[in-house]
């Protein structure tokens, strides 16, 4: 058996045969001392913008998609942050061992809003000194480390 997190933090144990390997890619984008991030539509809580990635997706790929629909912008993927592992259980009670993975992401140099494309996901620029672990899903030592790569830039 696997323990894996539902979207309430609550462990549920799972058959490990039932469990699938999935890497999932998230962006840290941080201007003007806030964070862009999405609020979790089961929760409500804030994470990094981000997926899981389909089969043979690359992370710089989903993560232009992804915020392009979240919000109009496609961003520069910069250096990899952090990296993580998690057994989570999705809104449909898929269980996934995933390795997060945390890119810088920064703004590109071009307007590149099109709100034709937008999906209506709750995305909103945080003040970074509003971010803490209890009102994030998860990604909080991701955002530690995009904070810490603008301090030595």
């Amino acid at each position: 058996m696997i323990h894996c997190y539902d979207q309430d933090g609550e462990l549920v144990a799972v058959p490990a045969d039932d469990v699938v390997f999935r890497p999932a890619a998230y962006g840290i984008l941080i201007e003007n001392e806030q964070i862009l991030l999405a609020s979790n539509p089961q929760t409500g809580l804030w994470q990094p913008p981000g997926r899981i990635l389909e089969p043979h997706e690359t992370p710089t790929h989903a993560l232009k998609h992804h915020l392009r629909r979240l919000a109009g912008l496609t961003p520069l993927v910069g250096p990899l942050l952090y990296v993580e592992y998690q057994h989570r259980l999705d809104e449909k009670g898929r269980a996934w061992h995933l390795s997060v993975l945390y890119y810088a992401l920064d703004r590109p140099p071009y307007p590149t809003m099109d709100l034709t494309e937008m999906e209506t996901f709750a995305a909103a620029w945080v003040p970074l000194v509003d971010v803490r672990r209890l009102n994030l899903q998860f990604g909080y030592n991701a955002i530690q480390a995009g904070r810490l790569r603008l301090t030595l830039l």
